[in-house]
């Protein structure tokens, strides 16, 4: 909706545009927090004016997913504002930004906080009285949704051999051998093997520890330090008493978003390798190093293996406009929205 038409409707214009709400609601941490009295009990004020969609009064805990806060883009678009009541904490969780946590107390803050809640107050009377004018201030871009991954991933797998290769990881399992105990330089060459098949000529003229260095995580917990590198008695001390020291000595991928890839060895309860991908970006990587390692015949489980090749095959959905382990935004999908499936347009449960 144009402005000017929203403040002849409405009697006013959005106070704040979208690079306002950026700097208010986006820090690196998982949350900001306020301890300032007024600010909470202004926030009550807003979710009291509606009836919560999620509660349980024996925490207490209430949560209203849909009230909306209008901004200025060259055009008003509203913005989704989630609150979650925790016994004496209010949040606000505008959609894809930082929730700000808010608890009592009579820290200063900025004066924007509180004339977003009043902005998002005022507005709330307005969509009570006018609901379908939260059509007109949803564009495609602010709007959330789903899509199958098959509709914007670069490339696929095939059912047929999404398959095969299922069939094959199963047919495998019944025949695995226990490896336990191994030694650090039986360690080290299940990894090269993982390697060779995941970057190919990149390791080249590189030994077993060189390829380590190169693509592991590198806080190893002394690892590589282990004097007897052929010593299943030295790595079974080692990943007893040494493994667990805060470092990612078996992220043998590193990824500096969430993990890469995890190769675990062999342990008493689990005598076998254990293979797991966390950054999807990485999937096609892990899926050549679980064929390499059917291949070479070693013993080994990955079982998230389903998940990864439903997300290869593009039958995963990602969010639309909204972060989640798998999301893309509007303006990226292009001649693809059509396959858009979009969220339904929910308005708080507004009391009489």
């Amino acid at each position: 909706m144009k402005i000017k038409e929203f403040e002849k409707l409405f009697g006013f214009k959005p106070k704040f545009d979208y690079y306002t709400l950026d700097y208010l609601f986006r820090d690196g941490n998982l949350f900001i927090k306020k301890e300032n009295t007024k600010l909470l009990n202004l926030i009550k004020k807003l979710a009291n004016l509606a009836y919560p969609d999620e509660g349980d009064p024996k925490i207490p805990e209430n949560k209203w997913y849909n009230f909306y806060l209008p901004i200025r883009m060259g055009k008003v678009e509203a913005i989704r504002v989630a609150i979650v009541n925790y016994k004496n904490m209010y949040s606000l969780i505008p959609t894809n930004f930082t929730p700000l946590e808010v608890y009592p107390g009579n820290e200063r803050i900025e004066e924007e906080y509180f004339d977003i809640v009043k902005e998002m107050i005022r507005f709330s009377k307005v969509l009570k009285k006018n609901p379908e004018i939260i059509k007109r201030c949803l564009s495609p871009e602010m709007r959330t949704g789903k899509i199958l991954g098959k509709y914007i991933m670069e490339k696929v797998l095939s059912k047929k051999e999404k398959e095969r290769i299922t069939n094959d990881y199963f047919s495998y399992m019944q025949n695995m051998k226990f490896l336990y105990p191994i030694s650090l330089k039986d360690y080290l060459e299940i990894c090269a093997i993982c390697y060779k098949a995941a970057f190919g000529n990149k390791t080249k003229d590189m030994n077993l520890e060189d390829m380590y260095k190169r693509w592991a995580d590198g806080r190893d917990c002394g690892m590589l330090k282990i004097k007897k590198k052929e010593s299943k008695k030295a790595f079974i001390y080692w990943l007893h008493h040494k493994s667990h020291c805060g470092g990612h000595p078996f992220e043998i991928v590193f990824s500096w978003h969430e993990h890469g890839i995890h190769l675990y060895p062999p342990s008493k309860d689990n005598p076998w390798f254990k293979i797991y991908v966390t950054n999807y970006a990485y999937a096609w990587d892990f899926l050549k190093m679980v064929m390499a390692l059917i291949k070479n015949k070693i013993s080994f489980k990955a079982p998230e293996l389903e998940k990864v090749l439903k997300f290869l095959a593009g039958e995963t959905y990602f969010r639309v406009n909204e972060y989640d382990e798998h999301f893309v935004f509007y303006h990226s999908c292009k001649d693809k929205r059509k396959f858009i499936e979009w969220d339904k347009i929910e308005l708080p449960k507004f009391k009489p």
